[in-house]
């Protein structure tokens, strides 16, 4: 089976070409000599210096301008679609490369925390780092100074990256993700910010296009069990209910922005989500 493979970058520029020759297209039709001409609305008499020729280009003008007026519409609407597919597969890889930034984010400051666990305890102790009778050193007296904790994670590739940012608290815990992922002219931001008591987050998401969406999660008594509510930049809302029972089983409720609302299922924690 042969290989399908979509460069949403190409499918960009293509928007941007045919934009760009619908734009060279429009102002040859409105406010141009072209125009004036075609559609005398200006004295041109003469200006041909023989009648017939002047004849002949107004006649030349009334069946041009139709099917180039019908060009440029069609131009910016083909651009449209061909954006509209580029965005959309870019927001996808986006939405993945966003969760691998913030787990790459993470990652790195719970490597952080481990080191500075490791070297608070070293000065805590430092009076047992003294050399056995082999002029051996206690193992834990190897713990360096990690220095401040990360908060940056980049990840470069050949026409974009991704670059996550983690605001800290006094006590290092992470209130804020700000992700970037950006490819040649295509650009998605997601925003998180999560509530001091830990049962709640909101994140602020700008796509390719520059439509928005905002989600606010809210978790239940049961860690398991939350509620998100998803506000988009239209004003239409969709909300995502999930209830789960100590032993794992439990029911999550999707109502779409028209209403309609879809139930799944699973009976313990391991199942997938079945509809029902």
């Amino acid at each position: 089976m042969s290989n399908f493979a979509l460069d949403y970058g190409t499918l960009h520029e293509a928007r941007k070409d045919l934009h760009d020759l619908a734009n060279r297209i429009g102002p040859t039709l409105k406010d141009s000599v072209f125009e004036d001409m075609g559609s005398g609305t200006s004295d041109v008499a003469g200006a041909f210096g023989n009648d017939e020729l002047d004849r002949a280009f107004r006649t030349f003008y009334r069946v041009a301008s139709g099917p180039m007026s019908d060009a440029e519409d069609r131009l910016r609407k083909l651009g449209d679609m061909f954006g509209g597919v580029a965005d959309s597969f870019f927001n996808t890889d986006a939405e993945i490369s966003q969760g691998l930034g913030v787990m790459g984010g993470r990652l790195g400051l719970s490597e952080w925390r481990r080191k500075k666990a490791a070297w608070d305890f070293r000065n805590a102790n430092s009076d047992k780092c003294v050399p056995d009778a082999n002029g051996k050193m206690p193992d834990f007296c190897s713990a360096t100074d990690p220095g401040p904790p990360p908060t940056t994670f980049t990840v470069k590739g050949e026409n974009g990256q991704v670059d996550t940012v983690l605001t800290l608290d006094q006590n290092n815990n992470v209130t804020k993700e700000t992700t970037t992922v950006t490819h040649d002219n295509q650009k998605y931001t997601s925003v998180t910010t999560y509530s001091e008591d830990g049962k709640s987050y909101t994140t602020v998401t700008t796509y390719a296009d520059n439509t928005t969406a905002t989600s606010t999660t809210t978790y239940g008594a049961n860690p398991d069990s939350y509620t998100t509510e998803t506000v988009n930049g239209d004003g239409t809302k969709s909300t995502t209910v999930v209830e789960v029972k100590e032993d794992g089983s439990g029911t999550m409720t999707v109502t779409d922005a028209e209403g309609n609302k879809t139930t799944y299922q699973r009976k313990t924690r391991w199942e997938l989500w079945t509809k029902v």
